[in-house]
């Protein structure tokens, strides 16, 4: 094999590999914008909110003892559903499309690992 069709193959791996990274980085990128603009979790008409006892704020749930943890210590910012590490809205697992508040609470609540 020449070495001219070594560098063609080498030079078409390397731009097929790099359009297939773009769509990564995009959502990477984009995925802080989203979360932020996402509609927030209405526990008054969302019919899972309303399954899972959904609220804004945990103090204001009665919240049982999980997993040894206490009541008091569960919101959302703590739990293994929730998709983002950082803001007040967040995205969660269980509400596709939408985002709970860190300081929310709904009965479904696990304690993220680690």
């Amino acid at each position: 094999m020449s070495e001219m069709n070594k560098s063609r193959r080498d030079a078409v791996k390397l731009m097929l590999g790099g359009l297939a990274a773009v769509p990564v980085l995009n959502l990477v990128g984009m995925t802080s914008v989203q979360a932020a603009d996402l509609p927030h979790v209405d526990p008054a008409a969302d019919p899972t909110a309303k399954a899972l006892k959904y609220v804004h704020d945990a103090a204001t749930a009665t919240r049982p003892d999980k997993a040894g943890t206490p009541g008091a210590n569960q919101h959302c910012a703590n739990c293994q559903f929730i998709q983002a590490a950082e803001g007040e809205w967040r995205p969660c697992s269980l509400f596709p499309g939408k985002a709970v508040n860190q300081n929310g609470w709904c009965a479904s609540w696990t304690l993220k690992a680690g």
